[in-house]
């Protein structure tokens, strides 16, 4: 049986961040009845396509804030899954929480219905940092989180922890991950800020009210976040990700190892059959459509062998253990020394990768320029 992932995108939040540009809503109880019900009709859209041919073995519930909705309706859309696929009985299925939404009821219930794995946005442990980027946690309750969540069984556990925010120093971003890995999480997705346009904290940087850090002090919080997590055995597999041994995330594996994908909800992106599509971004329409079984979605890609090529040598070079050449050949039926024989020369003679026997893997100065090294690749 193919394996296959399933996302589901949760829309809703209390506060919208000030550096966020997902889609997501304000909350309200008879948009989460309707968006429920809408979930649990596309899930059963899939019954034809999925026909029991493939085993999901990773759930992840991504947002917005999954864990603003009631635990009873996390339930029924997951039963609603095993209608049309079977679920691995070892199935990681995860979900993002935020802080002060992870109380010792809900824990429980999340691991009734067989969550196993949260994802806390924590982003700092610094109080002033935190109100700059419109949290609605303060540090007292990020910690309160991961102790509640450990208390009733859950030991994966992965924070997110932000780096390259307006005011932040290398000492914040240091005490953040070292008072994060002594609270026992085995997984940290450490991200860079970026700003995006139409965000709150874009708009205050065009208006001159923010500075940035400048782009040698960005990756100096990078190396010295890196540091802290592997003195203390959270290694890195991906570009911005670190785990203990055994805690990787599998669901997002998938997407590095091209693997195929269905997302759920609105704004959800998919990958079947070589094509990228993806659900609007309106959840009133997405409601709507849904009950009336118009699934309206949007080709992003169909994607042809030489478009996935390289999107798979960047997937895979995100991951520390790099590219496989060998697997490369049986994947395409290529021989990527044969194919990528210039490229490889030019980026091993400037240090940008290693090739050793059949792996090739990104330098740490390569990950420090990898969009230049991946851009490399394409034809």
């Amino acid at each position: 049986m193919k394996k296959l992932g399933v996302y589901i995108h949760v829309p809703f939040c209390k506060k919208k961040c000030n550096y966020c540009d997902f889609y997501s809503v304000k909350w309200d109880d008879e948009w989460e009845t309707k968006y429920t019900e809408a979930v649990i009709h596309e899930i059963k859209s899939y019954k034809e396509m999925l026909g029991h041919k493939y085993i999901v073995d990773t759930v992840y519930f991504g947002g917005g804030t999954p864990t603003i909705i009631k635990p009873s309706n996390l339930k029924r859309i997951l039963d609603s899954i095993s209608l049309v696929a079977d679920i691995d009985k070892d199935a990681e299925i995860s979900m993002e929480a935020n802080p002060n939404t992870l109380t010792d009821e809900n824990l429980k219930q999340y691991r009734e219905t067989g969550i196993n794995r949260l994802s806390i946005g924590i982003q700092s442990l610094n109080d002033e940092i935190l109100k700059k980027i419109g949290r609605i946690h303060n540090s007292k309750e990020a910690l309160e989180a991961i102790d509640r969540a450990k208390k009733h069984g859950f030991e994966n556990i992965n924070a997110d922890a932000m780096f390259n925010i307006p005011v932040q120093t290398t000492s914040d971003i240091e005490d953040t991950l070292t008072r994060i890995i002594e609270r026992g999480v085995k997984h940290i997705s450490f991200y860079s800020l970026k700003l995006e346009k139409g965000t709150p904290l874009y708009s205050m940087e065009q208006k001159n009210l923010i500075t940035m850090p400048d782009e040698d002090e960005e990756r100096n919080m990078y190396y010295k976040g890196r540091i802290v997590m592997e003195k203390n055995n959270l290694f890195q597999y991906e570009i911005s990700n670190f785990a203990v041994e055994g805690f990787s995330c599998r669901h997002n594996l998938k997407y590095w190892n091209q693997e195929e994908y269905i997302g759920i909800g609105p704004s959800a992106h998919s990958f079947m059959n070589s094509i990228r599509y993806s659900n609007p971004s309106d959840l009133n329409l997405y409601c709507k459509n849904s009950i009336e079984n118009n699934f309206n979605r949007i080709i992003q890609e169909e994607m042809n062998d030489k478009e996935l090529m390289f999107e798979y040598i960047m997937l895979r070079l995100r991951l520390t253990e790099g590219l496989d050449a060998k697997e490369f050949k049986k994947k395409f039926n290529v021989d990527f020394n044969e194919k990528y024989s210039e490229q490889i020369k030019y980026l091993t003679d400037n240090k940008l990768i290693e090739y050793n026997e059949s792996i090739v893997k990104l330098t740490q100065r390569g990950m420090d320029i990898s969009n230049y090294v991946f851009e490399e690749f394409m034809e």
